[in-house]
This record gives C-alpha cells, structure tokens and sequence, in this order.
C-alpha cells in the first residue's frame, strides 16, 4: 500500500463545531470516495471500535476488496502518527480548537506509477522527513526538563505487528532471538523488538530503546 496524506488547519471555526477532525480519504481505481468528522480528542483517546469514523474508515478499506488486513493496520498506523504529529504543540502550526481536514490518497502496491507521480512522492518524503525531523528536534529540546512518560496507548496499538521466522536477529531489550512464530513489533524508526518487551517498555517510556524517536505521550 502507498499513502500520501495531506492537511489543512481551518482557524475560523463556528464554537459548536471547534476542535474536529475531517478526514477525506480516496483511494486509486476506486470510484467511491470516504469522508467522516468528529471531534479531534475523540479521535485521539478513543479505540478503532468505539469512535466512529474510525469504524467507517475501516468499513471503507474493507469495501474496497484492495487490501489486505496488515495493509489496513498500517493505514490506520500511518493516519494516526500523522494526526500525531500534526497537533503535537511543539510544532507550533496547531492551537487547541483548530479544525483539521486530513485528506489520504491510497494506491495499491500494483497500481501502475507514472514518472509525474514519482517526483510527487519523492517530494512527499522529503517533506514528511523535514516534519519529522523538526518534530524529534522539539522533543529532544525539552528532554531535560521532561520526567519519564509512558508511550500514547492508542499508538503504541496501532504500531505495525508481525509473525516472524527464525532470522537469527535478537530482541535488544530481552536479549533473545526471533524465533518461528513470535511476535514482532516495528517502530517508526524501523527497529524491531518482541511484542512484550516494547509494551513493558513503552508502560514508563515514550522513546525508541535504540535510537530515541519518540512516540507521543500518553497525556497528550
């Protein structure tokens, strides 16, 4: 699955509907097209089974027979950091009651790339790596006057989660090997640890045991 997303923050808002999130989502070679609003808090704190644009996001994948279920979970994965990173305060773009309109445009991994849409996304990343670079530079500047914070929950469920075989790597927290059918989770940054270790970790943590990125907090 590609996923290019994109946002606006609208600052002139009606007080009855400030604080909400839109998201407008199309994907390729799909003729229907999905939009659902609530309000932002909800989106953030409430699981995928209770807040319902999330259930009819999910609905909408489904419909579309173009993906499987991992390709699902890192939509929502990739929506909800996204959403993260966007409202985090350090950014200084978003202010509590800002209406965001997030809008996703999805391509199966199949779906035939022309060179113009190449260049876009090669654009995308590099914007996407200038956010997230500004977004570890904020964070790392208030490190030392931070006390320990356990990861975002809503999150840390939603990292991307897989089976693996035996590869011979090692888990770097408990220190043991991946083996046939255990239980991996990938961060962000790409590193991998055991499914237990890294919730055990992000229970007092917010930050990648290896490399430091850091994931939302859960007070926020």
């Amino acid at each position: 699955m590609i996923i290019d997303i994109y946002h606006d923050i609208m600052r002139n808002h009606q007080p009855e509907n400030a604080g909400t999130i839109t998201i407008h989502a199309n994907i390729n070679g799909y003729d229907s097209t999905f939009t659902s609003s609530c309000f932002l808090e909800e989106f953030r704190v409430e699981q995928h089974n209770l807040c319902h644009s999330k259930v009819v996001f999910n609905d909408f994948l489904v419909d579309s027979e173009l993906f499987n279920e991992d390709d699902i979970e890192s939509a929502f994965f990739e929506l909800i950091l996204y959403v993260s990173r966007v409202t985090y305060p350090a950014t200084g773009n978003y202010s509590p009651g800002d209406d965001l309109l997030v809008s996703l445009l999805l391509s199966h991994d199949d779906d035939p790339i022309e060179e113009e849409d190449e260049i876009e996304e090669e654009v995308s990343i590099e914007e996407q790596d200038q956010i997230d670079e500004a977004v570890r530079v904020s964070l790392e500047e208030t490190t030392n006057i931070s006390l320990m914070r356990p990861a975002s929950k809503l999150v840390v469920n939603s990292l991307a989660r897989k089976t693996t075989s035996s590869t011979g790597e090692r888990c770097t927290i408990c220190l043991e090997e991946f083996n046939d059918g255990r239980r991996v989770v990938t961060l962000p940054c790409g590193h991998e640890f055991d499914d237990e270790c890294v919730l055990t970790w992000f229970e007092t943590n917010h930050d990648c045991p290896l490399c430091r990125f850091k994931l939302p907090c859960g007070d926020q």
